[in-house]
């Protein structure tokens, strides 16, 4: 089934970051492999998640090092189960121009059909690229020659004024966001709240949220969550690293809570918003755990927290 089609009946997406660039043909052909294996040990998985990985320089220029999810879903191949979920950070590229191309590129040369559009990092520097909004348009416009194309864009709880972002992207043809790995049920379970009444007002349906997940096995992991922008107070961190225990457990049962509260919240308001979740493995030696999160969640998705 089309990860499209599966979008209102509670989406489980796992998200794998794409390999160094620079990583030898051997590495690459065993973390396939290794990915291909998981997913297959996943059957109720409806996609597979491949951020675009970078990082911005104090001008707002990029620098990747990872290789582009487009070659990487390419790696996996066509018979892969699952359907690949390519992120873009848009406002990268050099003008409105250079995105026709790209998106042409992805739908007739890698025959993608469904993306995460993204805009920067700041929001005090003028990229050259197009805004998400802007690129939400011209995708769905170059993407109806060919039949289903399905648009996502990202959720950021803490960003001010993030309500009226959700509507205008809603708004330019989103169909789904995923957040940011979620540690803490608040703030994001009131902007799904007031998310699902801005769109009753305009009279339009909600898009479906995939709720960020992410197993952590170490202090390393929770430094890197924080520099990514995940809030995390330290009662949170306490329970994430217990001194005793099998290692990354403990946040299972953290993302199993924090899931049952949001839900439960959503599900009392006026106007619910559809969800679902994304699982982020956050580095490789993470991955093993994320897929056994991704394995239990359906379990997860109407038990007690």
């Amino acid at each position: 089934m089309a990860f499209a089609d599966r979008l209102r009946d509670f989406p489980i997406v796992l998200e794998v970051v794409p390999p160094h660039k620079r990583a030898g043909e051997a590495i690459v052909r065993k973390f396939v492999k290794r990915v291909q294996d998981g997913v297959r040990a996943i059957p109720h998985l409806a996609a597979i998640n491949l951020p675009e990985v970078l990082d911005e320089n104090h001008a707002g220029m990029p620098f990747y090092r990872n290789l582009d999810p487009r070659r990487f879903a390419k790696l996996l191949n066509e018979s892969f189960p699952v359907e690949p979920i390519v992120n873009k950070v848009v406002v990268h590229l050099p003008g409105m121009a250079a995105f026709e191309s790209w998106v042409k590129e992805s739908l007739y040369g890698y025959g993608l059909r469904t993306f995460v559009l993204v805009g920067g990092a700041s929001g005090r520097i003028k990229y050259p690229g197009p805004s998400v909004a802007e690129a939400n348009r011209r995708l769905r416009e170059l993407g109806r020659d060919q039949g289903s194309v399905t648009l996502g864009n990202i959720l950021i709880p803490e960003r001010p004024n993030e309500v009226e972002r959700l509507l205008g992207k809603t708004l330019t043809g989103s169909r789904f966001f995923t957040t940011q790995v979620l540690f803490e049920p608040e703030p994001v379970a009131t902007i799904l709240r007031r998310y699902g009444e801005a769109c009753a007002f305009e009279g339009i349906e909600p898009a479906t949220v995939l709720l960020s997940f992410a197993p952590v096995a170490d202090y390393e992991d929770v430094e890197f969550l924080i520099w990514l922008g995940a809030a995390i107070t330290s009662e949170t961190e306490e329970r994430l690293l217990p001194a005793k225990g099998e290692v990354g457990v403990a946040s299972l049962e953290v993302a199993r809570s924090i899931w049952a509260k949001v839900r439960d919240a959503v599900a009392s308001s006026r106007n619910p918003v559809p969800l679902g979740v994304n699982i982020e493995e956050i580095s490789t030696h993470n991955f093993d755990l994320a897929v056994r999160m991704a394995k239990e969640f359906p379990e997860w998705r109407d038990a007690d927290g």
